[in-house]
């Protein structure tokens, strides 16, 4: 799983067939969590482990049922949401190279929130990706800077999880040169990209892009 991408599609706002079937083509594996089978269901993209302690998703037996292939993994741990359950399994057997998440924005803000925090943690060599209709959503490490390609014109926000040092850009409208970031002192929102080859780095700490979808 050293060069992999992982597939996650959690239960919040659904995927459409589209994103869901292309996404799956791109992974060397992909994981339905709990309630997050259904996207799969209704796109009719098997997955191959759907897990999570399935107090959302129906009867595991109509899982069985529809996609037989598919490897069930129950892990009644109330302690930990399912989506950190998730990246638990993952991360327990081999670090990935990338890891995209479906389903992980929307519905509820908590859950937008609490998902974003609990992926800032993750292993920071590993690219994250939250993706879905509407934006695209890109954690940045020191080990996984941004390279963003074809979105000239497009608005891009920079928000940290906690302090972010020396952030900077090459490409947007308003460039950053060793920006101090923290929820306290410094955010991006609403810039623009001024370029199609739009490069983000940062020399300690977590931030996300948000790259808007729509015109």
């Amino acid at each position: 799983m050293a060069d992999s991408t992982v597939l996650i599609t959690l239960a919040g706002h659904a995927p459409s067939v589209d994103l869901l079937q292309w996404r799956a083509e791109e992974a060397s594996l992909s994981i339905a969590v709990d309630g997050g089978w259904l996207a799969h269901r209704h796109a009719k993209v098997e997955p191959d482990v759907v897990l999570g302690d399935f107090d959302s998703c129906g009867d595991v037996s109509e899982i069985e049922k529809i996609f037989p292939r598919t490897a069930i993994e129950k892990l009644p741990d109330q302690e930990h949401t399912d989506f950190e359950k998730a990246l638990n399994w993952i991360m327990g057997k081999e670090t990935p190279a990338k890891i995209i998440i479906l389903g992980g924005l929307g519905k509820r803000m908590d859950h937008s929130l609490s998902n974003l925090m609990i992926a800032g943690r993750v292993n920071p060599s590993v690219e994250i990706v939250f993706d879905d209709e509407h934006e695209h959503v890109r954690r940045i490490t020191p080990q996984t800077p941004l390279s963003l390609k074809g979105r000239k014109g497009t608005s891009l926000s920079l928000l940290p999880m906690g302090a972010c040092e020396q952030v900077e850009s090459i490409g947007l409208n308003w460039e950053l040169e060793k920006a101090e970031f923290s929820w306290d002192r410094m955010i991006s929102q609403s810039n623009q990209c001024a370029s199609d080859d739009v490069r983000i780095t940062c020399k300690s700490g977590v931030l996300y892009s948000f790259v808007c979808k729509e015109a």
